[in-house]
């Protein structure tokens, strides 16, 4: 994709969205001296490793190398690209984007998406003005429990009887027949001529993601018997259903406990939220993807969920905790009595009943062994044996030593087997699954070589190239410095040539702020080593930094002129070597032999 933002424009986009203030919103932050810690974003992790500085505004991964300022931060985070990143902060700060010539490809998706929004949050308009007239819908929700405000902050609706009621008031505010027709909000009719509302005589449910823009619906029959009893929207280009999750732009409010109840219906979420359970978020009914996991993750690790008690909620909480567990999250689980969803539940027995089971509520596998004992009965030889090595199958994950040592514990005594036999059985699944990756949803975004991070696997010449860097960024005297005394050409290394040419030709006498220097590299992996270069840590003071900045000069240039110098010595011995030189060859021999000479006077001198 091609852009060309003025760089005034992105350094004052990047300025006025803090990293410290756009980070918090996505992530538990605490101070730590003159930084903030937290747990990394990008990969999975049980200490904090991820630190930001207020200071440079840059943001660097310990564990996994991830780096960069605050546009790449968003770029990450909600897996934006480049423009649509600036377009999110600048939003945010409310900055005009300046008119800009992007490639056409973009520019029909980028007003493609603008339309829709606009056209999502009409209908969501029109949809609420319909259920302020209907009297049967408005029974219809009080008779289900809720009250004016709650109904008011979820943006409910409905949407009448009949074929266009819908089509027609979005036409009169001027879409176009294709974009309402993209929009989701309207099926083709069989004929093949036209179209009618997808959504007639039902509820409606705005969905509204994490920056507050309504990207799609989901309607519920009135009468019952209705089918389908719920309809949501399709996919289309603002709308992603296992991207995205009901109730989770109110619920990110409201995680003090530290945990988000995932539940399964629109109805769930807001009867929740009513009785005073605000963190919770509905799976918009799909099967749960990684990209949810990401999403709730941003948010809190610690998840509790309360699927519907029947069967078909026992798979789902299997299959969902599964995913949720992949990508870094402490999964518990809450079993709801007698058949009953979260709403019914908390209508008959209130909050406080609800808060019970949310702080009973097992872990992961206890709730996965606890299914294996329902399923199996033990008193039956074969059954036992078959329980055995299915929990043996689970507790092969586990990772924790401490962990698996009392589950073999309790299973052996509750089955009454040799804690050897179960511990041997469990030896046999991790042999039989070694060199397969278990982990298939949580890939480390950020996977990046060792060498950068480690200076034991890094040549002298590389190091001191690293430390220029360190130099230059840090001090206005040493930039000049150093830069009047090597070339980028006597860097070796491509990142550190380029990050010099950039320091050179723009930061001699302009005041260099370092997360500026981020914006001039797109490639993830070179932004975590740009990063890595100025958050090193040189603590040297006076004289100590310009004896460092003198040796690594001379490091580089002792490396330059030997390697110079073998590939002139490999090139003399191959002309001295042939009996039948010719004289184009005699003359490149002298050549090589004089600036031979004079790289030996030059390593002498330093």
């Amino acid at each position: 994709m091609k852009y060309s933002f003025p760089e005034e424009f992105i350094n004052k986009i990047r300025e006025s969205n803090d990293l410290v203030e756009v980070a918090a919103e996505y992530m538990t932050l605490s101070k730590n001296g003159d930084r903030y810690r937290g747990l990394c974003p990008f990969h999975r992790e049980d200490t904090p490793s991820f630190y930001i500085s207020a200071e440079k505004q840059l943001y660097h991964c310990f564990g996994c190398g991830a780096g960069g300022n605050v546009i790449t931060f968003v770029m990450n985070i909600e897996n934006l690209d480049f423009i649509d990143a600036i377009k999110f902060l600048a939003e945010r700060s409310r900055i005009p984007l300046p008119q800009q010539q992007f490639d056409s490809g973009y520019s029909r998706r980028y007003k493609l998406q603008e339309e829709l929004f606009r056209i999502n949050l009409e209908a969501a308009r029109f949809f609420v003005n319909c259920l302020t007239g209907s009297r049967k819908a408005k029974q219809y929700l009080k008779d289900r429990g809720l009250d004016v405000k709650t109904i008011r902050e979820f943006g409910l609706g409905y949407a009448p009887e009949g074929w266009d009621n819908l089509l027609k008031y979005l036409e009169s505010k001027g879409f176009t027949e294709e974009s309402i027709g993209i929009s989701g909000l309207m099926s083709e009719r069989k004929s093949g001529s036209g179209m009618y509302d997808r959504f007639r005589d039902r509820i409606i449910f705005p969905i509204i993601d994490v920056r507050g823009r309504v990207i799609g619906f989901g309607g519920r029959t009135i009468e019952e018997g209705g089918t389908p009893k719920y309809l949501n929207s399709p996919e289309t280009p603002v709308f992603t259903k296992g991207n995205n999750l009901y109730g989770l732009n109110i619920a990110k409010k409201h995680t003090d406990s530290g945990e988000i109840i995932v539940v399964e219906g629109y109805m769930d979420v807001i009867s929740l939220h009513q009785r005073g359970i605000k963190n919770s978020v509905a799976s918009l009914g799909t099967a749960f993807t990684p990209s949810q996991g990401e999403l709730l993750k941003r948010y809190s690790r610690n998840i509790v969920i309360a699927y519907d008690s029947d069967a078909a909620g026992h798979s789902a909480t299997i299959k969902g905790m599964d995913v949720l567990q992949s990508v870094g999250c402490k999964v518990r689980i809450i079993e709801l009595p007698d058949g009953k969803d979260p709403d019914e539940f908390v209508r008959n027995y209130g909050s406080e009943a609800f808060y019970e089971l949310v702080r009973k509520a097992p872990s992961l596998m206890d709730y996965k062994i606890k299914l294996l004992e329902r399923k199996y009965d033990i008193r039956d030889r074969q059954q036992k044996f078959d329980f055995l090595h299915e929990a043996a199958a689970l507790l092969a994950r586990l990772d924790s030593s401490l962990e698996l040592a009392e589950y073999v514990k309790e299973i052996s005594q509750r089955v009454q087997v040799y804690e050897s036999a179960l511990r041997k059985e469990i030896e046999t699944v991790r042999n039989r699954d070694k060199g397969q990756n278990r982990n298939i949803y949580g890939k480390n975004r950020h996977n990046n070589s060792a060498e950068e991070y480690n200076i034991a696997f890094r040549p002298a010449n590389i190091q001191a190239e690293k430390n220029i860097l360190v130099m230059a960024i840090r001090d206005a005297n040493f930039r000049k410095e150093i830069t009047s005394k090597i070339e980028a050409e006597d860097f070796e290394d491509d990142l550190y040539r380029n990050l010099f040419k950039i320091i050179k030709s723009k930061y001699i006498d302009e005041e260099l702020l370092p997360a500026d220097l981020v914006n001039f590299f797109h490639d993830q992996e070179e932004i975590n080593r740009v990063v890595a270069v100025i958050d090193a840590e040189l603590p040297l003071d006076g004289g100590e930094a310009g004896k460092l900045v003198e040796d690594c000069i001379r490091t580089i240039r002792i490396h330059k002129y030997k390697t110079r110098g073998m590939k002139l010595k490999s090139e003399i011995d191959r002309l001295a070597s042939k009996a039948d030189r010719t004289q184009e060859e005699e003359t490149a021999l002298e050549k090589y032999w004089s600036e031979f000479v004079d790289i030996q006077k030059n390593l002498r001198g330093l």
